[in-house]
């Protein structure tokens, strides 16, 4: 609750300073000056900190989805060029989400994705794994029929967020 306290103030600080041309990058509603150059200079170090950190969770489960157990403990080569290749996508996938422009759309694209795929197709993929496991079989077979139709749901949303968010920034 305390979070959300907090961004309802922020966000009604940023309307009354502002008015309705508050950018969604809050570093253009300032003016150029020293203030905005250290803020700015600081702000890249926090990145250059935090995007390490962040990227390591993604990576991390990456790594265990892709590369097998046996081959994490091997001498060999291999499991160094797939966790290379990791990097280089997770990278590669992090400068192109750089080049659409605009912070809003990258947040709209990157927070509807993941929000729409908490909220709608993990549950009921979780829930369909777990029916799977019993042997009830026709009380399961209607309640996964239930969850595919709200996983399916998921990824209508999910698909619609990401058109719409792409299409809109062209």
């Amino acid at each position: 609750i305390g979070v959300l306290v907090v961004n309802i103030a922020f966000a009604i600080l940023a309307l009354g300073f502002y008015g309705m041309d508050t950018s969604d990058l809050v570093l253009a509603n300032l003016e150029n000056g020293p203030y905005l150059s250290a803020l700015k200079l600081l702000l890249c170090v926090d990145l250059l900190f935090t995007y390490p950190i962040v990227i390591s969770s993604g990576r991390q489960i990456l790594e265990n989805a892709i590369i097998e157990v046996e081959d994490r403990t091997e001498d060999s080569e291999e499991p160094v060029l797939a966790r290379a290749g990791i990097v280089a996508g997770a990278v590669g996938a992090s400068f192109a989400l750089a080049q659409i422009g605009g912070f809003g759309v990258v947040a709209n694209l990157v927070g509807g994705v993941a929000q729409g795929t908490l909220a709608f197709i993990m549950p009921p993929a979780i829930a369909i794994a777990i029916l799977d496991e019993e042997n009830d079989d026709e009380n399961a077979a209607k309640a996964k029929i239930a969850q595919y139709a709200v996983g399916l749901f998921g990824g209508a949303t999910v698909s619609a967020v990401t058109y719409f968010t792409i299409t809109a920034s062209r």
